[in-house]
């Protein structure tokens, strides 16, 4: 980069207009004092105010064709990279006289550059973007999020946000971004607990709603420069948690005498009930078992495991879920009949889900409607809990994070596998 020059003893940034963007900057030249007389510091600067200004000149050649919502963002952009903070006319009439003064002398020196005008002086109105419009923005600015995520995973974290957008509107109506009230979000709050009642849904699901959607608003709120206030908007709604309505444990007995009684189990395909066997004695839910390969299984070893990994297009929850689980009871025999993993079911837990839990309905074998099949991994974690297991070894197991500080490399395969063994479900092998 040969933009930086050095004058007296302070250095600056000068760099020509490239012919090509004329039609968007008609200046001649980008000066920009660096403010400081050390070469190291200000090849720095020079650096990042030459990344602001092509960046500023790809929202120009953008905005040229794009809506009132990219107008207004570049408008801000434009009089960040001028020195100012973007406000609107109004605004900047009640900004201090020095300030309106520099500001009407920053236009006198770019009188040929109309768009640099309008955003010193807040010429560009934000954009009336109506609630239902700001999907396709917050999925444009959430891109990264999704970038290890397999297509199932994409699917599984894109409905549950679409949702608390459309339930948003459903609430409030269709109103403009911009015009989001307090009022809007308590009268939101409301319609939330009454759901609660009316819909028979869990706090725990509300309250992700709740995250779900202060999460779109604001993203898309800091990446339009819109200067919504997310604090005072989203004060206080998260509702109380309620527990009672939590999923309840299966007890060993009825896991073992009920659950995975083979006779109980002889109308559902192999399969599915030996990942229903492997969910019993590793707490491994069905998510990360449709997930391992074969090289993920380890039969030929002293202590056999299975390793939960992240891949690329295949991410894990969190970054605590990747563990390694010795193979004991059920599990075992589990593996050592589908040694590659439930490749029918590779990739889509949700139909391994759903094939299980249909067949655990029709056939009476959940004791109540606050059980499920994902209550077997409450019922390991009451199990590990019960033998007074280490939290540290609780926590290598479950995949959960340690609330202390971290030292070593946490538990051996050795001491998880005596563990796990205290806790096998032994009977009726």
């Amino acid at each position: 980069m040969n933009y930086m020059t050095k004058r007296s003893s302070r250095y600056y940034y000068i760099r020509r207009i490239p012919k090509l963007l004329k039609e968007y900057d008609p200046r001649k030249f980008i000066k920009i004092a660096l403010k400081t007389d050390c070469k190291k510091l200000a090849y720095k600067e020079a650096m990042a105010r030459n990344d602001e200004i092509e960046a500023y000149w790809q929202n120009l050649i953008k905005t040229s064709q794009m809506h009132s919502h990219d107008q207004y963002k570049a408008a801000v952009n434009t009089a960040q990279l001028m020195g100012f903070a973007y406000n609107l006319a109004n605004e900047v009439a009640k900004l201090p006289f020095s300030e309106i003064i520099e500001r009407l002398a920053k236009t006198h020196h770019n009188i040929e550059a109309p768009k640099a005008i309008e955003a010193v002086l807040g010429g560009v109105q934000k954009p009336q973007m109506l609630l239902n419009q700001i999907w396709p923005k917050f999925w444009e600015y959430s891109k990264n999020k999704r970038l290890d995520k397999s297509e199932y995973q994409i699917r599984k974290w894109q409905n549950p946000r679409e949702r608390a957008l459309k339930n948003f509107i459903r609430c409030i109506g269709n109103k403009p971004i911009i015009n989001l009230t307090r009022e809007d979000m308590l009268k939101y709050r409301d319609w939330q607990i009454e759901r609660l009642d009316k819909e028979k849904a869990v706090s725990n699901t509300v309250n992700k709603e709740i995250v779900f959607l202060k999460t779109i608003i604001e993203t898309v709120s800091d990446n339009l420069g819109l200067k919504l206030d997310i604090v005072h908007l989203f004060r206080k709604l998260v509702l109380t948690k309620d527990d009672a309505k939590r999923r309840l444990p299966f007890e060993t007995n009825f896991i073992i005498n009920t659950l995975l009684n083979e006779s109980n189990l002889s109308g559902l395909n192999d399969e599915a009930k030996c990942a229903l066997m492997a969910f019993s004695e590793t707490g491994a839910g069905f998510s990360e078992l449709t997930g391992l390969l074969a090289e993920d299984i380890i039969l030929d070893h002293e202590i056999p495991h299975i390793i939960i990994t992240s891949r690329s297009k295949q991410s894990l929850k969190t970054k605590y879920r990747r563990r390694i689980i010795p193979l004991v009871g059920y599990a075992l025999d589990a593996f050592k009949a589908y040694p590659k993993g439930f490749t029918n079911y590779y990739g889509k837990p949700d139909n391994l889900t759903n094939a299980v839990s249909k067949y655990l309905k029709e056939n009476k074998l959940l004791p109540s409607n606050k059980h499920s099949v994902y209550s077997l991994r409450h019922s390991f974690q009451d199990r590990l809990l019960a033998s007074n297991v280490p939290d540290r070894i609780q926590a290598d197991l479950m995949g959960h994070k340690f609330s202390r500080p971290y030292y070593g490399d946490g538990a051996s395969l050795i001491q998880k596998f005596e563990w796990l063994k205290k806790i096998e479900l032994k009977s009726g092998k």
